[in-house]
């Protein structure tokens, strides 16, 4: 029981610290070789375990969003922000406002 909450914990964390790459960019126009490594090595990566986490935490999140009626808005943050942050954003741009 220990190693499971342990692995959701961790796993909570790591889609925590993707969100925070969210806001990390600089302001030149044209790519920083830092900016897709980083994006390659580390946002990427943890942008689908923050994905996972957030299908399952959806899932978990059904038993009290379907009754108050929101689990649109609990999919959009949970599940559908994650993977457009993962998969729909250019490589080595962070800036989610283009």
């Amino acid at each position: 029981m220990k190693t499971i909450i342990a692995t959701v914990l961790f796993a909570l964390l790591l889609s925590a610290a993707s969100v925070s790459f969210a806001e990390y960019r600089y302001d030149s126009e044209t790519l920083d070789d830092q900016d897709v490594v980083v994006d390659l090595l580390m946002a990427r990566p943890l942008g689908i375990v923050g994905s996972a986490a957030g299908i399952i935490l959806q899932g978990f999140g059904l038993l009290f969003s379907v009754p108050g009626e929101n689990f649109g808005e609990t999919g959009d943050v949970l599940v559908e922000a994650p993977l457009n942050y993962t998969f729909n954003r250019p490589v080595g741009v962070f800036d989610n406002r283009e």
